[in-house]
This record gives structure tokens, sequence and C-alpha cells, in this order.
């Protein structure tokens, strides 16, 4: 009974030590797992990610500062290219033999009809010109001797002239032709200025002139009209007055 008694006391006591054992054990490994080298490897994470992921600086600005100096140059090329082409477009054009100048082309017979028409008394005859070298032949029509003279005294004076043909005609009735046809030329004139005014127009005043005279005749309701229509024949070269007596001034129908 005794042996029976201390077998199982030892039996006891062994398992209690192996149990001891046992926590000890899973204590220590307990103990030791704070202990880890966590921390080093995340460090050496860290460190690993900050070497790895560590941003590098950009390439691209790089790339464009070197493509926009590229390009300058490019441009500083092309300028120079085109001021070196401009440079030899000038010398060879500065090279050129110069043209002989162009003379005015004139004639004298030209020269003496600018000059008979310079002169007022002589302006409204039509006298023509040939030139035999330096001769000058004149033939026409004039109203006196006095003008007779007076066209060949000018056209003496006209640079290369030598001598002067004089083969004019005097024409007394001359004078009042040409006069008739300087109040024909009037009188349009006159007609020409009133039809472009869209009330003168409408009135239809008749339009006539001698010896610079316009006579105006019709009917209107304004005297103002009448005296816009005066005022316009008044600005007509030639004419010396203008006579309204022929306008009539009507009441409304």
């Amino acid at each position: 009974m005794l042996i029976r008694l201390l077998c199982g006391f030892l039996v006891l006591m062994l398992m209690g030590t192996t149990s001891h054992a046992t926590e000890e054990s899973q204590g220590g490994d307990r103990g030791k797992e704070p202990a880890r080298a966590v921390e080093p490897k995340k460090k050496e994470t860290e460190t690993k990610t900050e070497s790895n992921g560590k941003q590098q600086p950009s390439e691209k600005p790089a790339t464009e500062e070197k493509a926009k100096a590229a390009d300058d140059k490019a441009k500083e090329e092309k300028a120079k290219d085109d001021k070196a082409k401009t440079e030899d477009k000038a010398k060879a054009e500065d090279s050129k033999p110069e043209e002989p100048s162009k003379k005015p082309v004139t004639s004298l017979n030209l020269a003496i009809k600018l000059a008979l028409m310079a002169d007022p008394q002589l302006f409204p005859l039509d006298i023509e010109v040939e030139m035999d070298k330096g001769k000058a032949t004149l033939t026409g029509s004039v109203p006196t001797e006095e003008e007779k003279a007076k066209v060949v005294e000018i056209a003496g004076k006209v640079e290369g002239v030598e001598t002067v043909v004089n083969k004019l005609t005097v024409m007394p009735a001359l004078k009042d032709k040409l006069a008739k046809k300087q109040d024909e030329s009037i009188a349009h004139v006159v007609r020409d200025r009133l039809s472009r005014s869209e009330t003168l127009k409408a009135v239809g005043f008749d339009v006539k002139s001698e010896n610079g005279i316009v006579y105006l005749s019709g009917k209107t309701r304004f005297q103002v009209i009448a005296l816009e229509a005066a005022e316009a024949a008044r600005q007509v070269p030639g004419v010396r007055a203008v006579d309204t007596a022929g306008v009539q001034l009507v009441a409304k129908d």
C-alpha cells in the first residue's frame, strides 16, 4: 500500500515537473516574441522603399530645355541664312548695269498747240501744226489779223522751231461762230447741272445762252427754286450773267 502511494506521488511530481517545464518553455517563447527583429525589417523595408520609391528628378524639364535650345538655334541659323540671302540679292542688284534713263516723248507740233491753248484769246481757235524738222506750218482760221500775228509769234518762240510758215486764214465771221459755239457749250453744261437736282429736274427749266448770258424759263410755285437754278448756272465757267425773267411763279392748282 505504501509503495503504491509512493509511486503515485512520484508520478504526480513528474507530471508537475513536466508541466512546469512546458509552461516555462512556452512562457520563454512568449517573452521572446517582442524581441523579434520586426522593427529592423520594417526599417529595412522602409529604407528599401525610400531607396526604390524615391522620386527621381524628372527628366522632362531637361528635355524641354534641350528642345527649346535646339529650336532657338535653328531659328538663329535660319535668320542668318535669310540675312545672307538678302545681302547677296542686294549685291547682285547693285552689280547690275544701270539701264539708260528713258527720255520723255515729245514733239514740236504738240508743244506749239499747248502754247497756243495757254493764251485766253487763242484758246477757242482750232489751229493745225505740221512739222518738217525745224519748220512749222500753221493752218486754220482766225477772226482777225491781230490773232493771226499772235499765233505766229507764239509758235516761233517754242524751243526747236526755226521757221514758221503762216497759212492761217482770217475769217471775221469766225468770231460770231465761236461765240455761238461757246454759248451752246454753256447751255449744255447748265442743263446738266440742273438735271442733277431732283427738284430742278422736276420743274424742267428751259435754258439758253447768248454771249455768256444764261436765260432760264419755266413755271414754279416757289421763288427759291428759281434762285437755286440761277445759283447752279452761275457756277458754270463762261457764264457772265443769269436772267430768270422767263420764270413764272404760279399758284397751286
